[in-house]
């Protein structure tokens, strides 16, 4: 019977013994924490997360995740792991956790408030994301904190000026955000500081500190004033400061003389070393005691008669000064005077028979080519819009002279033979294959037809007899003064290749002429494509292009500029009138190159209006920068959408959050163009995350604009 009891004793202990090892077998609390945000992500198309479950006692073997010796997480790194979601409250509550990096994904929401009241918590970096709503004074209670970055999101407001009491905090990045308000004083502690392409405004603050400073980026901000001598002092002097696209004016002080040009760039205001604009130096000349206001300047400086007494008030000084000039002094002045008048009648006399010079072989060059009173075949191969071109002939005949002696002066300059073409320095140079049967003597006899114009240059369609058609830009002030580095800026420009680049032939180069020739793309551009209106509701479009055919149109721009950012260039001029559609509204982007053929930018100026395609910062920077062309890519997305061309406000407005997705794509479908409406309401996923990237583009922090490689991606993801 014992012998029995016993057994059954063993048995209800292995019965039980499941039961009681289950609490140690149990998922620790960190983990039941780090599971409830793994269930708030909505995507994870790398599956980084998949080893995440409860079977495990403790999450120190979850991918991304450290724990310290007893099994409580210390660290959750997920860097560029596409997460899409929210971050969870719970993240906040870990209680040990030290280090939090979760950049460059797609979190989006508000930061979550239990994180400000992790005080162990060293590292935080959630940059690359699309967080937005504030920062909020709470984050001084992180005690601990010693790496900051929140870079490149959507976070507005003020920057907390508590956060300079956090004396642990080496790093600081809140770059590419939209804070707005003053730079915050005390930055003591601090070896990095990025605040660059925020909305900061104000005056640089007195007691900025920064004595620790390594790098100080406060750039593409609208901070104004002077840099004062204070604020200039307390930075170290091997310190990096980049201060560039703000509003600041005054001299640069002589601490700072040892920075970088590119520091300084985009301040119109700001003057001396290290820039070329140096300060103007005050006059010295001060107006004299007993002098009245209202004596001119003239006057003034004329010496006092002899015979005045000292310490006499001088109240007729006009009088005296007058009297005191002889006949001879007089006629001396008038003599001068008409001398001077003289000799400046004859440079403007100069000027003007050199600009009328100038004008007749303008003139002569453009009545070159002769008008057709024949119907222009142009006009069917383009919108209506677009058909008021004219008909001319590249050969000058004595029918369309005025005179005997003009069209003598118009043949000396260019009513020449082939020969005698190649004898003035004539030269055809084709650069692409399969067009050298291309002669000089068949491009001279061609007819041709206006298209456009483009600065100092003009576009016309040359038909050669057999039919063939070309486009030749005529240059009218080119930049490049040898044939030899001629040729060699169109050779670079002709090895870009790409079904959504149009194709450069050849160019011709004489002493009187040069020729940029292309093929020929017959639906004209698309800033006369009929899918445009003008601003307003109620102007729609009066020949619909369907939301495919736009889809198509803005997926082949974003292409080929993708290939040319591929191949480390620039368009830097992408608009409409450079988008051209073939005959199955294909686009093909024209005019890359050609700053490098006609006008170097930097003869561009900087306060001269803003085409409404053309990135901001683009104004204030010489150096062409791929972000230019993926803003005006951007601004044309919409425009395709839309139907017509977006105002900054539009801009703006989109910017602010909307109150749920369903009033996101409300504002998506107003914003589409009316002709287009019943496609849109059926497709209102794609339109809205059209539109989201349009606007994404068209950002005025240039750090917010995806790149074209990923903006390509994002369109055929939609489609």
């Amino acid at each position: 019977m014992g012998f029995n009891m016993k057994i059954f004793h063993c048995f209800f202990i292995f019965l039980l013994l499941p039961l009681l090892l289950l609490p140690s077998l149990a998922l620790n609390n960190d983990g039941v924490l780090l599971l409830s945000f793994k269930y708030s992500i909505l995507s994870d198309p790398l599956s980084v997360l998949q080893s995440w479950n409860y079977d495990e006692e403790t999450p120190c073997q979850w991918y991304g995740v450290t724990c310290n010796e007893i099994g409580m997480v210390t660290s959750l790194v997920l860097p560029n792991s596409q997460l899409l979601g929210s971050i969870s409250e719970d993240i906040g509550h870990i209680q040990h956790l030290h280090h939090l990096d979760l950049s460059s994904n797609f979190f989006n929401g508000t930061l979550p408030s239990s994180i400000f009241n992790s005080t162990e918590l060293q590292v935080l970096s959630l940059g690359g994301n699309v967080i937005s709503g504030e920062l909020p004074e709470a984050i001084a209670g992180m005690a601990s904190l010693q790496i900051l970055n929140l870079s490149d999101n959507a976070l507005a407001g003020k920057i907390p000026q508590n956060l300079t009491l956090l004396q642990n905090l080496t790093v600081v990045s809140l770059r590419g955000n939209y804070f707005s308000g003053d730079v915050p004083s005390g930055f003591d502690p601090v070896e990095l500081l990025d605040l660059s392409s925020n909305l900061l405004n104000g005056t640089l603050p007195l007691d900025f500190g920064g004595g620790n400073l390594g790098l100080l980026n406060l750039s593409y901000n609208k901070i104004s004033g002077s840099i004062s001598p204070e604020f200039a002092d307390k930075v170290p002097h091997n310190a990096t400061i980049d201060l560039s696209f703000n509003n600041l004016t005054g001299a640069i002080p002589e601490s700072l003389v040892n920075q970088k040009i590119d520091s300084f760039y985009g301040n119109v205001d700001l003057c001396g070393k290290p820039l070329k604009n140096p300060c103007s130096i005050p006059s010295t000349l001060s107006t004299p005691p007993n002098m009245s206001q209202s004596i001119s300047p003239a006057i003034a400086v004329i010496p006092k008669p002899i015979d005045s007494t000292p310490g006499e008030p001088n109240n007729n000084v006009q009088t005296q000064a007058r009297r005191s000039l002889n006949p001879g002094t007089i006629a001396a002045i008038a003599v001068a005077d008409l001398a001077g008048l003289s000799i400046i009648a004859m440079v403007i006399l100069y000027v003007y028979q050199l600009k009328k010079r100038n004008g007749l072989h303008t003139q002569s060059t453009t009545s070159n080519l002769e008008k057709k009173p024949d119907v222009n075949p142009v006009s069917t191969l383009m919108p209506s819009s677009c058909s008021s071109c004219m008909k001319i002939k590249l050969v000058e005949t004595s029918e369309t002279a005025s005179s005997d002696s003009e069209l003598e002066e118009k043949n000396q300059d260019f009513n020449v033979s082939p020969a005698e073409a190649y004898q003035k320095g004539g030269k055809l140079v084709i650069v692409n294959e399969g067009n050298e049967q291309l002669e000089l003597e068949t491009l001279l006899k061609a007819s041709a037809y206006v298209l456009g114009t483009s600065g100092s240059s003009i576009v016309y369609k040359a038909v050669l007899e057999n039919g063939t058609a070309f486009a030749v830009r005529r240059i009218g002030d080119s930049s490049v003064a040898r044939l030899k580095d001629f040729e060699s800026q169109v050779r670079g420009i002709a090895k870009l290749k790409h079904p959504n680049l149009v194709k450069l032939v050849g160019f011709y180069w004489g002493n009187d002429e040069k020729l940029v020739i292309y093929d020929f793309v017959s639906n004209g551009s698309l800033g006369c494509s009929s899918y445009r209106r003008l601003p307003g509701p109620s102007s729609s479009s009066p020949c619909r292009l369907t939301l495919e055919g736009r889809l198509k149109i803005a997926k082949g721009v974003g292409r080929g500029l993708a290939y040319i950012h591929e191949k480390k260039q620039v368009h830097g001029n992408i608009k409409p009138t450079n988008i051209l559609l073939n005959s199955n509204m294909e686009p093909l982007i024209s005019d890359l190159g050609l700053d490098r053929l006609v006008l170097a930018r930097s003869t561009a100026s900087r306060d001269g209006p803003l085409d409404p395609y053309q990135a901001p910062e683009s104004l204030n920077n010489l150096k062409p920068s791929p972000k230019w062309d993926v803003y005006s890519f951007g601004m044309i997305l919409l425009e395709l959408l839309s139907g017509r061309v977006l105002s900054g406000r539009e801009l703006g407005q989109w910017a602010l959050p909307a109150g749920s997705v369903g009033e996101e794509k409300n504002r998506a479908v107003r914003l589409a163009d009316v002709a287009i409406r019943g496609e849109v309401e059926s497709r209102e996923e794609a339109v809205l995350g059209c539109f989201r990237l349009g606007f994404s583009c068209a950002s005025y922090v240039p750090h917010k604009r995806p790149s074209m490689k990923e903006a390509v991606r994002i369109l055929d993801k939609m489609s």
